[in-house]
């Protein structure tokens, strides 16, 4: 086991060995023997800048897909970054990038050159360091045929930002305010968030009608178990982005906790000590890298409705799945699936699935047993048609498909009888879906950046349908 480790290891010390190797600061190509023009002229451009270029362009016709995607691939940088934020020299730091990605998504040359030129040497060696492990493990998500250059912007961090809290009757927000109170039964909401806090003042255990405390944006790295002991009345509880590892979370048992915000902590799993909180309806755990996914403490909170897994680094979900049949809302967005289990068909009382930005090529036709299922976010994936078993999706009002691989609207959409909300845009539609004509619920359609649309779709052969649809009250955004 120990040997497997070491060649994990060893590979993610290569790859970010030949990263660094393709990642130089722009001042130093001359230097280096690297021309940026040269490649400039070796890969086309992700977009072009004038009318003449655009047939030349890698992403012509796809321009709001690319940006789409770049604007997410983005979010995840800072994501990234923010993970590593201890790491980072000075925060709130720009790098403009040059970027020539391969065609398979992998990075040929980034030249960088920052927003300050205050740094040392040492400090710019660390900033690209981090580039190099960020681009080592990223890959841009469109493919291309030939791929193509751009420019970006990263960011490192940021300044500490002014702290925000709410005020108000029953509210305390300072560590003074909670200790000078004179009537701490008077208060249900303690606010201490962005303080700093190593650890849990004890001040917090004063106020033995707490029903919210919200400890977001400190440095913990523990969550005793004394708070849902000695707090009977706690209901909501949110440690967003801390420092808890693995074994550092603990409760006690107890039916008063109802949501618990563990999202941006460095958990690779779900704590064990959360079965305990009996009664608890909201469990947020995104922003951890969770990848593997054990549910087993989960199985028994028969009132679990809403489970958050955004951005956990999620690369399959496990048949256990089923066991939460309780919920009514799951969210996976930005994670690594590229398949759904059968088993998700056994969630009945779902009522919003969020599968977005994945890397999932189709829908399984098990979600067709979701009978109360109303909202599907499917965008931002690599889909290009629906099983026809979605006809018995008898409730879904918005199905979202934007970003996909579509090139012919699936001919199941006319046999969805709720649905009044539809999301097409961004994929590579060859002909006007008249499937539209038979969805008679449909209120609004997205139909923008695919090849047949943009902002001549008035005047384009198209513009007939698109009336005939606004003629029966159907917003169309093309």
């Amino acid at each position: 086991m120990k040997s497997i480790l070491f060649c994990l290891l060893l590979l993610v010390l290569v790859d970010v060995s030949q990263a660094q190797d393709r990642i130089a600061l722009l001042r130093d190509t001359t230097r280096l023997g690297i021309s940026p023009h040269a490649l400039q002229q070796r890969y086309p451009s992700a977009l072009a800048k004038t009318e003449k270029e655009r047939s030349k362009a890698a992403f012509a016709g796809r321009a709001k897909q690319f940006l789409d995607t770049a604007n997410a691939f983005n979010q995840r940088s800072y994501r990234f970054m923010d993970a590593r934020r201890k790491r980072i020299p000075v925060q709130g730091i720009f790098v403009e990038t040059l970027e020539f990605v391969n065609a398979n998504g992998t990075y040929d040359q980034v030249f960088c050159q920052f927003s300050t030129d205050t740094l040392s040497s040492e400090q710019e060696l660390t900033f690209l360091t981090l580039l190099a492990e960020w681009y080592a493990a990223n890959p841009f998500p469109l493919k291309t045929k030939a791929g193509f250059w751009c420019e970006n912007f990263i960011h490192f961090g940021s300044p500490k930002q002014k702290r925000v809290a709410v005020r108000g009757p029953g509210i305390i927000i300072t560590v003074a305010d909670a200790q000078q109170t004179d009537r701490p039964d008077t208060v249900k909401v303690l606010t201490l968030n962005q303080l700093d806090l190593v650890s849990i003042p004890d001040v917090v255990y004063r106020f033995p009608n707490l029903e919210e405390l919200d400890l977001s944006k400190n440095q913990l790295t523990q969550l005793p178990a004394r708070l849902t002991h000695d707090l009977p009345r706690l209901k909501r509880l949110s440690v967003l982005r801390n420092d808890i590892p693995d074994d550092s979370v603990f409760f006690t048992k107890n039916k008063h906790l109802t949501a618990l915000n563990l999202q941006g902590n460095k958990l690779t799993r779900i704590p064990s000590s959360v079965r305990l909180n009996r009664k608890l309806e909201s469990l947020w755990m995104g922003n951890n890298e969770l990848s593997d996914l054990n549910t087993k403490p989960l199985h028994s909170l028969r009132r679990l409705n809403d489970l958050n897994l955004y951005n956990s680094s999620l690369s399959r979900l496990p048949a256990s799945i089923k066991r939460l049949r309780h919920l009514t809302v799951l969210d996976l967005y930005y994670n690594k699936l590229t398949t759904l289990p059968k088993q998700l068909g056994k969630l009945k009382r779902l009522d919003q699935l969020a599968l977005a930005y994945n890397d999932l090529t189709e829908l399984p036709p098990a979600l067709a047993k979701l009978k109360r299922l109303r909202q599907l976010y499917a965008h931002h994936n690599r889909i290009s048609q629906l099983p026809p078993v979605f006809t018995r999706m008898r409730n879904l009002q918005k199905l979202d498909l934007g970003n996909n691989w579509i090139t012919v609207a699936p001919p199941v959409l006319a046999s969805l009888p709720a649905l009044s909300d539809l999301d097409i845009a961004g994929n590579n539609l060859q002909e006007f879906p008249t499937v539209l004509f038979s969805i008679k619920p449909l209120k609004r359609v997205y139909l923008g950046s695919n090849p047949l649309f943009g902002q001549e779709a008035m005047s384009s052969p198209y513009a007939p349908q698109i009336r005939q649809l606004q003629a029966r009250q159907t917003e169309v955004f093309y």
